[in-house]
């Protein structure tokens, strides 16, 4: 009996050694990405950022492509968003190139798995479109993206079906930012679409434009269950869609989570709403 129950304790010590290793293994694997992920956004010039962003993206695939990547957290990648819902139905990799002449390339890669990790699919976000009016109306899949940072998820339910509500940063040019409000589904065959028509003023997405000189705030306030931003206006009072003078009033716009979707309600002052 004593030979029995120490093989059963050196059976689990060599479990827990073997845990130990592989959340190691993907440790080391995180401190590599950190790296490469910090040389894309200070190297020295534009080729050394597109080399290093070239070595990173290939070896994040290869990283999220391992057996039990998809429980990794992925914490120490302070360049890289890495966005999971409770539900971990997918996991959001997101980040972007800054460029000398002050643009920035975007770039992403989507993993749909099973709650246990088991059974994925990985899509690579491809940036093929700039986002005109008609794109505001229309659903995209992976192969039509527009680039942009997500850094936030809000999960909400409209007449039982789940939508993942993303918060999204692009820095665009010298002269303008951009901010999204995306909604990405999870088809049944394991397709990511972006774009839904649970917004009240039936939009399948919504972008706030305004000037680099201004920065704005948008953020979920889940106290209220409000998406909260800037309500924004020409400094001029009359150029009307000249972004690049667009400015915050001091009041706010707010996207209100209901049973049908996000409730627009816009120009108020929410110390009046508590």
């Amino acid at each position: 009996m004593i030979i029995k129950k120490n093989i059963v304790l050196f059976f689990l010590f060599m479990v827990h050694v073997n845990l130990i290793c592989q959340e190691t293994n993907f440790e080391t694997l995180e401190l590599r990405l950190s790296s490469l992920a910090k040389t894309v956004l200070n190297g020295e010039t534009d080729s050394v950022k597109k080399e290093a962003n070239q070595q990173l993206t290939n070896y994040l695939f290869e990283t999220i492509n391992q057996e039990k990547s998809y429980l990794y957290q992925f914490k120490e990648i302070e360049h890289i968003s890495v966005l999971q819902p409770k539900n971990k139905k997918f996991k959001l990799f997101t980040w972007f190139v800054p460029y000398s002449n002050e643009t920035f390339e975007y770039y992403g890669i989507i993993q749909i798995c099973n709650k246990r990790g088991k059974k994925c699919v990985t899509y690579e976000l491809e940036k093929d479109i700039i986002l005109e009016q008609k794109d505001l109306y229309t659903q995209l899949n992976h192969n039509e993206w527009y680039g942009c940072l997500y850094y936030d998820i809000i999960p909400i339910k409209v007449n039982k079906k789940q939508y993942y509500t993303l918060l999204g940063w692009d820095g665009n040019d010298s002269k303008t930012t951009k901010k999204f409000i995306e909604v990405l589904t999870i088809t049944k065959n394991k397709q990511p679409l972006f774009g839904a028509n649970i917004f009240s003023n039936n939009q399948q997405r919504f972008i706030i434009e305004y000037s680099s000189q201004y920065p704005i705030s948008l953020q979920y306030d889940e106290e209220l269950e409000y998406i909260v931003f800037d309500h924004l206006e020409p400094i001029d009072g009359i150029s009307i869609n000249n972004f690049s003078i667009y400015a915050t009033n001091l009041s706010y716009d707010v996207f209100k989570k209901t049973d049908f979707g996000w409730l627009l309600e816009e120009n108020i002052y929410l110390n009046n709403r508590k």
